[in-house]
């Protein structure tokens, strides 16, 4: 019986794929306000539920939602900029 193995990713994709996750943490790092904290939240596995995430950062359940969208937007807008300078 013969099996395949995985294919074993090239030196380059494992530092591409290396600095594409610094770039991420460092954006992340540097949006304003409570944005680093909710995004890094989001990013648990599994993630918080909106009631935990009100008591962690104390914030209005309903406030967590359009605040996620803003700093997601925010992240999209700083990562293109990243990629397309």
């Amino acid at each position: 019986m013969c099996t395949t193995l995985p294919p074993v990713p090239s030196a380059e994709d494992v530092f591409l794929a290396e600095r594409r996750r610094r770039v991420v943490r460092e954006t992340v790092a540097g949006l304003p306000g409570r944005c680093p904290e909710l995004v890094a939240a989001l990013a648990e596995d599994p993630p918080p539920t909106y009631r935990e995430l009100s008591e962690r950062l104390g914030m209005p359940r309903g406030s967590i939602g359009p605040t996620r969208s803003r700093c997601l937007a925010c992240l999209r807008v700083l990562l293109h900029a990243e990629r397309y300078p």
